[in-house]
């Protein structure tokens, strides 16, 4: 393994009912609370009088800011940070999934952070401009959706209206004070949400373990990397076929968090290319993000069937499906389907026509200096090309 600093400061609070505490939790942080949660948010109608009932017992105001969407959009966290200093707010609360933790972290750096807010998103990789935020307000992350792993990272990923662009901040003042993880609010996801979730976490973990640095010893990293997929794929049909089970439901969630808290990297650094084309599709053609992930991981496993750089390509189909990569493909794409998630882009709405600008998106946004998008290996704009055609 190679040198490296570990550092994750977020408070983990799991359990069933564990929503109830959060008073205690944000007394810590504040006397007045932004709760942020989705435009949508009738279905959270229980989960906020239990919070609102606790915040109130500790003496803690709120301001409810139910304004977020999917895919969430800088003019909303730009609405938030409004609100923020308009009620002089000292602290974040996030209820629902990624989108609504991204935006959430957003808004509480945003309230301190002397620039418009987009200049903190990385929208390019090959020309940095972006200025990282060096302090936040304390956030307290309550995740309704396993997926991102957004309550245990410093990373937020949001879109710009205007120019449809869509990428992240990543930078440790975006850590969460607490993580409040109650399984109980993910019992009544839809199937196609609950699904996709998982589809996200096994990416996460999935890019971690083919992208690794291949000239470092992993052995540690990748059994636990193939011992969180296997647990997603082990779960998500007792999730399905019983949506009430929390301890599935659980196993979700804490494999959501650990698929990006940093346990699974250390010692070496996973880069995730198939987020960055997916990226592209969710902020243009409004794709659920794991469903974009589920359109790639295929396409990607393909390409790599008849290369000499496939190794951790037909480690991974072996270890985890127990076939061969062109097996493994087909497997994983019936699975996805068997989710009634989509495994196909041109299900989103995109044409062929539509590669080249696709394309030319992921190389503005995701290409280094070096004009190549970051993996191992290095992937060109051809191969992007390539990659989109092979998903239509």
């Amino acid at each position: 393994m190679e040198p490296f600093e570990y550092y994750n400061p977020v408070r983990v609070l799991f359990g069933e009912g564990i929503l109830a505490k959060i008073g205690e939790s944000a007394h810590s942080c504040g006397q007045r609370a932004l709760i942020v949660t989705y435009e949508e948010c009738s279905f959270f109608e229980k989960a906020l009088k239990t919070i609102h009932a606790s915040l109130g017992k500790s003496g803690i105001a709120w301001v409810d800011y139910p304004g977020v969407t999917a895919n969430p959009l800088l003019c909303q966290a730009r609405k938030g940070v409004e609100l923020c200093r308009e009620h002089e707010l000292d602290m974040v609360i996030a209820l629902g999934g990624g989108s609504v933790m991204d935006c959430a972290k957003i808004i509480a750096a945003g309230v301190l952070y002397p620039h418009d807010l987009s200049k903190m998103i990385m929208f390019s990789h090959s020309d940095i401009q972006s200025i990282a935020p060096e302090k936040s307000l304390p956030t307290i992350m309550i995740p309704t959706l396993p997926g991102t792993g957004s309550e245990m990272n410093p990373t937020a990923v949001i879109t710009d209206e205007v120019t449809h662009q869509k990428s992240y901040v990543w930078t440790p003042c975006l850590y969460a004070k607490t993580a409040i993880m109650d399984p109980k609010l993910t019992q009544t996801l839809p199937p196609y949400q609950t699904a996709c979730g998982g589809l996200d976490i096994f990416a996460h973990v999935m890019e971690a373990y083919v992208n690794g640095d291949p000239a470092v010893n992993l052995t540690l990293q990748e059994h636990m990397q193939e011992g969180v997929m296997k647990a997603v794929l082990e779960t998500l049909p007792l999730v399905r076929e019983t949506p009430q089970d929390l301890q599935a439901r659980g196993v979700l969630m804490w494999a959501a968090s650990i698929a990006l808290n940093g346990w699974l990297t250390t010692g070496t650094f996973g880069f995730t290319p198939m987020h960055q084309m997916g990226h592209v599709l969710s902020a243009r053609f409004g794709a659920t993000h794991g469903a974009t992930l589920a359109c790639m991981m295929p396409a990607w496993m393909r390409f790599f069937v008849n290369r000499d750089d496939n190794a951790k390509y037909v480690q991974l189909a072996e270890r985890i499906f127990g076939c061969s990569l062109a097996e493994a493909a087909d497997r994983f794409e019936a699975l996805i389907r068997s989710y009634e998630v989509q495994s196909r882009i041109s299900e989103f709405g995109v044409k062929e026509s539509d590669v080249g600008w696709l394309t030319d998106e992921v190389v503005s946004i995701s290409f280094g200096p070096d004009g190549k998008l970051n993996g191992h290996p290095k992937m060109s704009s051809e191969d992007i090309s390539t990659l989109f055609r092979a998903s239509l």
